[in-house]
């Protein structure tokens, strides 16, 4: 866990400084966004299978927002999955959480030949599956009369696990317990 919160906070400071060394138009706002690396585990597949059907995934997500007047809302969407944050969770934090939850029929199937294949213990137990998704997040600010609506994305990174069913245990025979 706390590798995760490290390795987001990293990730925030190497976006941060990426973006204090652009001269930007956007002096209204700017959102960030980031998410923790989702993990989840599968079955193995049948032989031959080269495509592995993924569950419904949570994904948890960190927008960063600075604004020239007040955030009126952060929308966070991936797929045809959306969470928008109102005025009153953006009011006193320059940051927010959000876990979204994506069904698996908004997901694409991960590929893989030499993953959690069924009978095939020489197949991986464990793969990563680099930009699975992407996630869009939205930010508007008002500064008076003035509104303004800033756009950040981001990868999605997924870890699937492999669990498979535990081998049999030996039973020793009558005639190895005489000796």
């Amino acid at each position: 866990m706390i590798r995760a919160r490290q390795a987001i906070l990293t990730l925030f400071l190497i976006q941060i400084a990426a973006l204090a060394s652009f001269q930007q138009a956007l002096a209204d706002g700017q959102i960030i966004i980031a998410s923790r690396e989702t993990e989840t585990s599968v079955s193995p597949g049948p032989p031959g299978a080269r495509l592995i059907n993924l569950p419904e995934l949570e994904f948890s997500l960190r927008a960063v927002v600075k604004c020239k007047g007040d955030p009126s809302s952060v929308t966070i969407s991936i797929a045809d999955t959306v969470s928008t944050l109102g005025r009153e969770a953006l009011e006193d934090d320059r940051s927010s959480e959000t876990t979204l939850t994506v069904p698996p029929t908004q997901l694409p199937l991960a590929a893989s030949s030499r993953f959690c294949v069924a009978g095939d213990t020489a197949t991986a137990d464990e793969m990563l599956v680099p930009g699975l998704a992407t996630a869009h997040a939205s930010l508007r600010c008002q500064n008076g009369e003035r509104e303004s609506v800033h756009f950040a994305n981001t990868q999605l990174n997924l870890r699937l696990k492999c669990v498979r069913e535990p081998l049999e245990p030996q039973v020793e025979s009558a005639s190895s317990s005489d000796r």
